[in-house]
């Protein structure tokens, strides 16, 4: 999906409100429970963000809930700036004045700027002791601390000791529960402990002040201690229908980074199953919404804006997509696909793309090699991805984004070379096809780091050391940087080492992010730390990110149960590496074997 930053040079929240134009119009100023939802970063990333935006309509519609919006300041690393207290977007409150200060996590980078947010609102503790111990001398009322979203979901420990609760899956059907207990406890007068007891209760809501991690001598987790009055493990909460619920953009405004384009979620999780890729596992069972609802929406969507974007990780092997982007362009709009994946297209649905007037899409190899792209389990060969690419290109296509990634399990020069040679071969298809219209097409080469995510089969997986993976960037570049109508751009290895930290690290991680904020210092200071012991008690930064984990080891995310079979999880990680025949029984894991529970849940792509 092509993307356009219309940012304003230093805008004020009075500049920022004048553009928003709401789709559906809310009155909710009568609740008497204060809900500031704050997005870790600044107004354009928050708002470009669907996530937020529907839990935001999920509380505005709430007549309980007054809700306002938070987000970081344009220049949040001034220090002039975060002098001064930072406050709500609609009515100018301190972000801290409120009864529930809600954080969206959907990227573990935004960690960092969480903590800057509860530094600036003086919230910032190291454990729910000393949270506790400053409610009971506050002179305002204290909120609680709660996150959610997709990072929150995969991995909570690194965020589990700042904060008093956290939202583990999907929040239609979990949030009015949550403020069912909220709004009970407030009426009746309960203390802190007892809401976080009865907030524990509620399946996906996960309390972690009740769930105490002990160490193993080497580092690992050993167990979580917890009382009987909380479950075991709190359970990922999922919507079995989606069709109920119309997940699309609420509030319009051309600061995002999609500008006014109306975005429409298609369904969640994708049958691929990469096993690199936390869509393919976390959002499972895979749920399509119906055309019918997905008609209704984009017709939402054209009576607001001539761009409707269909967001997702499979947008394209929806059975109805090639019908839908039809239906925008025969009413005079603009189509645009989040995600198109190469053995699903067709003639049909590159018109339908074309017919929309939009001219640029992405397609995500991931591999340059099919040997390496089969033990990735990315189902797709080359000539699929060229032919995907020559129709595109035959429908009128001329921008082509194509992603892949460097330092996947098994990877060899080889494969690298092979990146050069495929995003080669996707360009001459391409320029061959369009040099008759006069208007040549254009590849943009998009390389990333391999960052093992947890609650996939390569969550085990080490990441190689920075100097390894530019070694690897660079080899890549040299074959690429002359090719015309060829652009190269990646992710640089020490920002995704740092990605590699959070996405693997438990509670001690936060222990290090704590200290990096109060010291007033950015990721790279963390970074230099790599081989020394920050803190005592504390592994150093190499422990999370480059060791190969053991299948015998408690992972720290298991402290909450993802639905997902651990022993599945590990047959795909040794098929990565012995071919997809591999059968051999697997370690018996955390999470227990139940093929009843996989089959429902898992939806297991077979080869």
């Amino acid at each position: 999906m092509g993307t356009q930053r219309a940012k304003l040079k230093n805008p004020t929240t009075k500049d920022l409100k004048s553009l928003e134009r709401y789709i559906v119009p809310y009155n909710n100023s009568a609740g008497d429970i204060r809900f500031h939802l704050t997005y870790p970063n600044q107004y354009w990333v928050a708002m470009s963000n669907l996530g937020f935006q529907a839990v935001y309509d999920i509380l505005a519609r709430d007549s309980r809930v007054q809700v306002e919006r938070g987000f970081l300041p344009e220049s949040f690393d001034d220090e002039k700036v975060f002098a001064n207290k930072w406050r709500s977007f609609e009515n100018n409150r301190l972000l801290a004045d409120c009864d529930i200060l809600g954080f969206s996590l959907s990227f573990e980078t935004d960690y960092p700027h969480l903590l800057k947010i509860l530094n600036n609102q003086g919230l910032l503790f190291g454990s729910w002791e000393e949270r506790e111990a400053a409610a009971r001398e506050a002179k305002f009322s204290f909120p609680l601390l709660i996150a959610g979203g997709t990072a929150a979901t995969l991995n909570p420990e690194p965020v589990a000791d700042i904060l008093d609760a956290i939202v583990i899956g999907e929040a239609e059907e979990l949030l009015p529960e949550f403020m069912d207990v909220v709004h009970k406890a407030k009426s009746e007068g309960w203390s802190r402990e007892e809401l976080l007891k009865g907030l524990a209760q509620i399946e996906g809501v996960y309390v972690p002040r009740f769930y105490q991690p002990q160490y193993n001598e080497d580092g690992s987790v050993a167990r979580y201690e917890y009382p009987d009055t909380v479950p075991a493990r709190p359970r990922r909460r999922f919507v079995k229908d989606l069709s109920k619920f119309k997940t699309h953009t609420r509030i319009m405004t051309p600061e995002t980074e999609f500008k006014d384009m109306f975005l429409t979620e298609t369904g969640r999780g994708c049958e691929m199953g990469c096993r690199f890729c936390v869509a393919g596992y976390i959002y499972r069972p895979i749920r399509k919404r119906n055309e019918e609802t997905l008609q209704d929406t984009v017709q939402v969507g054209l009576e607001n804006s001539d761009a409707i974007g269909f967001v997702g990780a499979s947008v394209s092997s929806h059975k109805a997509i090639a019908k839908l982007a039809q239906t925008v362009a025969e009413k005079g709009g603009r189509a645009s696909l989040s995600s198109i994946m190469s053995q699903k297209v067709t003639r049909a649905l590159a018109a339908s793309i074309s017919e929309s007037e939009y001219k640029t899409v992405a397609l995500a190899p991931e591999a340059g090699s099919d040997r390496l792209r089969r033990a990735a389990g990315k189902r797709v060969a080359n000539e699929q991805v060229i032919k995907a690419a020559s129709e595109l290109a035959e429908a009128g296509i001329r921008g082509f984004k194509l992603y892949f990634i460097v330092g996947l399990p098994t990877e060899c020069d080889e494969d690298i070379d092979a990146i050069a040679k495929l995003a080669t071969a996707v360009r001459n298809a391409v320029v061959d096809i369009s040099r008759p219209t006069g208007k040549l097409a254009w590849v943009s080469l998009s390389v990333n780091p391999f960052i093992p995510k947890a609650s996939t089969p390569f969550q085990w997986e080490p990441m190689l050391d920075p100097k390894v993976l530019e070694k690897k960037i660079e080899r890549l570049r040299k074959q690429v940087i002359k090719v015309p109508n060829l652009e190269f751009r990646f992710e640089p290895p020490k920002e995704s080492y740092f990605q590699g930290l959070l996405s693997r690290g438990d509670r001690r991680v936060g222990k290090l992010m704590l200290e990096m904020e109060r010291r007033g210092e950015s990721w790279k200071w963390l970074m230099k730390r790599t081989s020394d012991v920050l803190l005592e008690g504390v592994p150093p930064v190499d422990f999370y990110v480059s060791r190969r984990l053991s299948f015998t080891e408690l992972l720290p995310w298991e402290v909450v149960d993802s639905l997902i079979p651990r022993t599945l999880l590990e047959r795909e990680a040794m098929r990565a590496h012995h071919g997809e025949d591999w059968t051999q029984p697997v370690i018996p894991g955390y999470a227990g074997s139940d093929d009843e529970q996989e089959m429902e849940i898992s939806q297991e792509v077979g080869t």
